[in-house]
């Protein structure tokens, strides 16, 4: 039965199914893995010799980072008090509205 190799194999519900051909890794894929662990391991002992060099930077990166938070803490402490005097003064506004609203129902 010629005819049954040439045709596609279906699944249950009817719909052909593919077979795709392994992919052979060859010589490429390795030559592209040996030079991966070539760059990382460059890449690790440049760091490790350049690493008292790059102290100072991340230590004023570090620092800088620091007084954006304690501004950044300022300003946060600053707009939660003026939403907390707003929220103050609306209450007192209520409040007074509330007070003429049960004078001008008793007259």
């Amino acid at each position: 039965m010629s005819h049954e190799s040439q045709e596609p194999s279906t699944t249950e519900s009817g719909n052909p199914q593919s077979n795709p051909q392994p992919m052979s890794k060859g010589r490429a894929a390795g030559a592209g893995r040996t030079s991966a662990y070539f760059w990382g391991a460059a890449s690790g002992v440049a760091f490790a010799l350049f690493a008292p060099m790059f102290r100072p930077a991340a230590r004023t990166a570090v620092k800088g980072g620091i007084r954006v938070g304690r501004y950044a803490k300022k300003v946060a402490s600053n707009v939660k008090e003026e939403f907390e005097d707003i929220a103050m003064e609306a209450q007192a506004d209520l409040d007074s509205e509330d007070k003429s609203e049960k004078g001008n129902s008793k007259a």
